[in-house]
Parts: structure tokens; sequence; C-alpha cells
């Protein structure tokens, strides 16, 4: 999912109390050009929010929005909040980790820069800004413990210092057999769209961590190691 800015909105229409894009710029998630999307009319309307597509004029691809118009929406905004449904853009880590709240900001700008100087093929710049990166993260966690360590040793005790197990054992206390959501798996409570939407980003962060993550990283390293020998 990808917000839409409102900035990008060229034109409104009335939706109950509030006002939802009519037109919209913004690239297309199939194509990539940056085009005016018109919105169909014909919403399908849920608790939260109404879900409507429309075509890109360029590829001619049909595209998702979705517009929030209950709960998270601000009640001093009569604008609704509006996503283009953009899998790319869900894959960006960067969409992520600017939204997470202990992540040290050093590290969202070196990493942003070194996203930068890659696409811009300047390998050089790269190479310095990836450094930057790799050591503020090992900063982050070793403290004092980093300074004057090469970065091989650093990485070797950092996991005395990361309770790895951490966020798979708080799911516990979630799917508690006197939970709330325990009882909405069991279909002994009915379950609402904005917790099925939380259930989703629940399963696919739990896939990541366990095994996207693991498997990218023995990819990514094994290529590397073929790369120099």
């Amino acid at each position: 999912m990808r917000r839409i800015n409102p900035g990008s909105v060229n034109s409104y229409i009335r939706y109950g109390n509030l006002k939802i894009p009519k037109s919209i710029q913004s690239e297309c998630p199939q194509c990539r050009n940056v085009t005016e999307f018109m919105i169909n009319a014909n919403f399908q309307s849920s608790k939260n929010g109404i879900l409507t597509e429309s075509s890109c004029p360029t590829c001619k691809k049909s595209t998702v929005f979705i517009m929030m118009t209950k709960d998270g929406q601000d009640e001093q905004n009569e604008h609704a909040d509006t996503y283009i449904y953009d899998i790319q853009a869900s894959k960006n880590l960067i969409n992520h980790i600017e939204s997470l709240p202990t992540i040290p900001k050093d590290l969202i700008r070196a990493y942003r820069s070194a996203i930068n100087v890659f696409e811009s093929r300047e390998n050089s710049a790269t190479a310095v800004m990836a450094k930057r990166v790799i050591e503020s993260i090992l900063k982050h966690f070793l403290k004092e413990k980093s300074k004057g360590q090469p970065l091989s040793q650093q990485l070797e005790i950092l996991p005395n210092h990361v309770d790895l197990a951490k966020p798979i054992q708080s799911l516990s206390h979630l799917l508690a057999t006197d939970g709330s959501l325990h009882r909405m798996l069991e279909l002994e409570t009915e379950m609402d769209y904005e917790t099925t939407a939380l259930l989703m980003d629940l399963l696919e962060s739990l896939i990541e961590y366990l095994f996207v993550l693991p498997g990218k990283i023995e990819v990514t390293h094994n290529k590397i190691i073929k790369k120099f020998n």
C-alpha cells in the first residue's frame, strides 16, 4: 500500500461528510508511469472504508484505490486518507523503517543516502554509505562496545546484545487462550475488517521474519562468497 499525498489529488467529490478523490496524479503500480487516474464511482463500501478501481491511461491495467472513512480517520480532516495498492511500495524497506519509533534517525538518513547514491550508480559513494549504515546499526545495539572494534568482531558479538527471540515470544500473549484474538481465530467472536488487516500484517511479518529474511541473507552471503572466490 502506498499513501496518496493530498497534493497529488487533482479534484474531489463529496461522500457523506467526507471528500474523496475524483482524480489522482500518481505513479502507476503496473507500468511505473506518472499519470492521472480517474476514480471509478462504483464503490465497494465497508465499515471503515471504500474500495474502488481505476485504469491507467498508459498501460490500461486496473489499479485498486482504498479510502479510509472511519475509525482511523482524523475527525478534524474532511478529506479521506487514500491509498493505492502498490506491491512494490510495500516491499521497499525505507517505507517501513521511517514509521518505526525505535529506529535511529541517523540510520534512516544513512540508508536513504545509500539508496540515492546506488540509484545514481555512484559505486564508491555507495560503498562509503553502506559501511556507514552497517556502523550505525552496530552502534545502536553495541553502544560503547562498538568503539575501536572491526566490523567483523562487532557482528560476531551482536547476537549477545540483541534479543532476537523477543518479537516471536511476545506473540504468546496475543494468542493466549483467554484472549480476544484467540477467540476470533476460533470463530467464537466476530472479527472486523480492521482486525483482519492487522492479522494479515502479522502473517506477512512472521513469514518475512522466519523465512524470507534468513533466506535472503543466506542467498546474498553465498553470492558474495562466489563473487570473490
